[in-house]
């Protein structure tokens, strides 16, 4: 029987108490501002509780919702220009059934994932899936076996992955009834990139970046990296350079080897962009529940010249990602070119992957605690992003074993990632699914 998600109902969900009018306004940072006009996608996957109903479950989400919207209140706004209008006029909320699915089959294939897990807006009829207006949308959908999905749709405008982890983890304290909930801090970001002086201000990049993250041939490949498999892949990746290399940084080399292979650019010069969040690496640094984004990207280079194995690679991935904690290291002697730094390098790099020159672009949500999102029925079972992220794009996730790592592979056609899952097969570095 054909699966199918069914809206049932919406509604606006919104902050328990009003906002006080000396916040009504939130001003977006330089890098909020030259931020991809998209959503954040994510999707939590809840087994069926041993007790509580569907909608004592329901009805918990929205009052926890409209509890932390209080705290969190420019997500209850409304994004216009350069800025979100904090006016509470709420957080739209959907309530969805999946027809013939089970949790069992998203969690045994990945494949069977979809944006109908995420939530849309509704605007004269259309479907408009990314607003530009919302700063958060959210979608629960029950599966016929009672299994729960979270699904959630942050604007790029206001949050990175960072700032989404911060908001859902304060969003389930709440639920569970703790009082101890994250203070998120709206100031630091943008008093740390303001919009700079006309004079000075990095060109806006000229270019659809939509250009760079969508093409109707786009292959998605799921691949699991288990610990045992990781921890080989370690010991294989160890040299003089790098001594400990990290998981992140020996799965992001294996994919960057085997997406060379398959574009047939081993021997050539490589670029591999690995994004950054970039709050603890400033001396002071930001503070961890600092909302926008604070995000910028490293770019490894593999030389014409060099060997491509897994060594040479994750030296590569630790000279790039070293780098950028001494270039933006400290921010108070030299503000004025921090400022300037990271939205010109943010801006060079995609105008790098609109040019070609980015083969492969490493998006890690690795340790940032999805897993710990238990709203009063457990831990998710599974948690990913749901999106065509693009050509040579990589996004890395903790796996459900603890230890492992989850992929999602994008590349241009069959053909290629024909070549790349033989590649992945020969080395035994994981599962394609």
């Amino acid at each position: 029987m054909e699966r199918n998600i069914e809206i049932v109902s919406v509604e606006l969900i919104r902050p328990l108490s009003p906002t006080p009018n000396h916040l009504r306004c939130f001003e977006f940072s330089l890098l909020d501002q030259m931020a991809v006009d998209m959503s954040v996608p994510l999707a939590l996957f809840y087994p069926t509780p041993l007790d509580g109903s569907e909608s004592s479950r329901l009805l918990l989400l929205k009052k926890s919702l409209s509890e932390i919207l209080a705290r969190f209140y420019p997500f209850a706004g409304r994004i216009k220009d350069n800025s979100v209008e904090c006016n509470d006029d709420g957080v739209p909320f959907y309530e969805a059934f999946a027809h013939n699915y089970r949790l069992e089959d998203v969690l045994r294939k990945p494949a069977y994932v979809n944006q109908k897990f995420l939530p849309t807006t509704v605007e004269e009829g259309s479907l408009m899936p990314d607003s530009a207006l919302y700063p958060l949308l959210v979608q629960v959908t029950i599966f016929e076996c009672g299994g729960m999905a979270i699904g959630i749709r942050a604007s790029h405008k206001v949050a990175d992955c960072a700032t989404l982890c911060t908001l859902i983890n304060a969003w389930s304290t709440i639920a569970r009834g703790n009082i101890e909930v994250v203070v998120p801090e709206f100031v630091a970001a943008a008093k740390f990139l303001p919009p700079p002086i006309p004079h000075v201000q990095p060109k806006p990049i000229n270019f659809d970046v939509r250009k760079i993250l969508f093409d109707k041939k786009l292959v998605a490949k799921f691949i699991a990296f288990d610990a045992s498999t990781i921890t080989s892949l370690k010991a294989k990746a160890v040299s003089d350079s790098v001594q400990m290399p990290t998981r992140v940084e020996v799965v992001s080399a294996v994919i960057w080897k085997c997406a060379m292979v398959a574009s047939g650019n081993e021997t050539r010069l490589s670029k591999l962009g690995h994004n950054v969040n970039i709050r603890k690496r400033l001396v002071p640094p930001l503070p961890n529940h600092c909302v926008g984004n604070v995000v910028t990207p490293a770019t490894a280079r593999k030389g014409e010249n060099d060997v491509s194995d897994l060594p040479t690679l994750v030296a590569c991935i630790r000279k790039a990602l070293s780098e950028i904690s001494s270039k933006y290291m400290d921010y108070k002697q030299s503000r004025d070119e921090a400022i300037l730094a990271i939205p010109y390098d943010t801006a060079e790099f995609f105008a790098a992957r609109f040019r070609g020159e980015i083969d492969t672009h490493i998006i890690s949500l690795c340790s940032y605690q999805f897993y710990d999102v238990d709203f009063g029925w457990g831990k998710p079972s599974w948690v990913s992003l749901i999106r065509d992220f693009g050509i040579g794009t990589v996004v890395l996730m903790d796996s459900r074993d603890s230890g492992g790592v989850d992929a999602w592979v994008y590349l241009k056609d069959e053909d290629n990632m024909l070549v790349f899952e033989q590649e992945l097969q020969l080395l035994a570095f994981g599962s394609a699914k």
